[in-house]
């Protein structure tokens, strides 16, 4: 069998070049398994700061800053509970394969008599170029006694697990409202209601504080009006009809009954039936790209649920006309982890609960197992063909 080298047709070598320029910017960023990070807690290094950068603190190699908030911890008077980020070879067993590390985070339910947001629980990569676009992906599993329904007569639990944002890179990376540092800001939450787990994702505009709020009317083509500030609780039913590839129904694998959930029914969804039983792990990434131009309503957000696309707007105005700062705001930020909206139990029982975080990778494009994307104008297409004769 040989190759044939003769003249390449002008489209092949036009794929060619495209393929070859997008792959050259594509690449991975940053991943991390935690397993050669030395053994570390927020207060392992004598203090105990809220936030702490790696300018001025130990933290987490490779990593810009951390921000803690605990309520029930060793640090507070509470020698039998947790920390509220552990990265510890003790902690091997909530590792992703049961040996090595991962991020552990603590959730405290706590009521001090208003809805305080506890638990603070952050680690945080700063990109100080930025990027147009950023793919982020990890894996998360939940303790065996994570609270999976609400507790009649109390608020519904809720967590912040992730995000991606821009920061302007003085002030701090941590003011994530109106008239603050960060902005725009996608982030994926956790919460169960009454009517199920849900997947709630936050919209935020910029640049910087500016914009900050989205209404419905900001954002085409949702499932469900936004609320608040342009926040989505969705659940795993009809709100996924047509967010899968090319508009098709997402195929969400139930882990309790077997076979897919039916998009197409009423029925409430159990964390169990998303997240699994027991000591599941679950993959979840996420994609963002600004809008073109200020206004532009262009800008994107994608989601993945173990490799199946379950969400995808193309509608978003990221970055609106702005009178305060320069426009041209970039993603630079990723947090795993965030504090928690969490007054399940009696203070009394000082209850906290856990989950894992571990293998994170993010890029600066979407894995081409994924369907591939758009990077810095170029479509990266499949590779060219060879053409064989024998």
């Amino acid at each position: 069998m040989k190759l044939y080298r003769g003249p390449v047709s002008k489209c092949l070598l036009a794929a060619s070049i495209a393929f070859t320029a997008a792959s050259l910017r594509a690449e991975i960023l940053f991943e991390e398994d935690f397993n050669d990070q030395p053994d570390w807690t927020p207060v392992m290094h004598g203090s105990t700061d809220g936030t702490q950068r790696a300018a001025t603190h130990v933290v987490p190699e490779g990593w810009y800053s951390i921000r803690h908030d605990p309520t029930w911890a060793p640090s507070t008077g509470h020698p039998d509970r947790h920390e509220t980020i552990e990265i510890l070879a003790s902690n091997a067993d909530k590792a992703r394969g049961g040996s090595g590390k991962s991020m552990v985070s603590y959730r405290d339910s706590h009521d001090p008599g208003w809805k305080r947001w506890n638990s603070e629980s952050m680690m945080v990569k700063y990109f100080p170029e930025g990027y147009d676009q950023l793919y982020v992906e990890f894996w998360i599993r939940f303790d065996r006694n994570w609270t999976r329904k609400p507790i009649s007569g109390k608020p519904d639990p809720t967590s912040k697990l992730f995000r991606i944002s821009s920061w302007r890179g003085d002030g701090s990376e941590y003011q994530a409202f109106g008239g603050g540092d960060l902005g725009p800001i996608a982030l994926w939450d956790y919460t169960v209601n009454s009517y199920g787990v849900r997947n709630r994702i936050s919209l935020r505009g910029g640049p910087h504080g500016d914009n900050y709020g989205f209404d419905s009317g900001d954002v085409s083509g949702l499932p469900r009006s936004l609320v608040g500030s342009g926040d989505l609780s969705m659940n795993f039913t009809a709100d996924v009809k047509g967010m899968g590839v090319d508009g098709t129904d997402p195929r969400i694998d139930d882990r309790v009954n077997g076979g897919y959930i039916d998009v197409n029914s009423n029925s409430t969804i159990t964390h169990d039936q998303i997240f699994g039983p027991g000591d599941s792990w679950t993959k979840i990434a996420i994609f963002v790209k600004m809008n073109s131009a200020p206004d532009a309503k262009d800008g994107v957000f994608r989601q993945w649920l173990n490799g199946e696309q379950i969400f995808n707007i193309t509608t978003v105005p990221w970055i609106r006309s702005s009178a305060s700062e320069n426009e041209n705001a970039k993603w630079n930020l990723v947090a795993i982890g965030g504090n928690d909206f969490f007054q399940s139990y009696p203070n009394s029982e000082r209850h906290e609960e856990w989950y894992s975080i571990d293998d994170v990778v993010i890029r600066n494009d979407i894995p081409q197992d994924l369907g591939g994307d758009i990077v810095d104008g170029v479509t990266a297409p499949p590779n060219p063909p060879s053409v064989q004769i024998q």
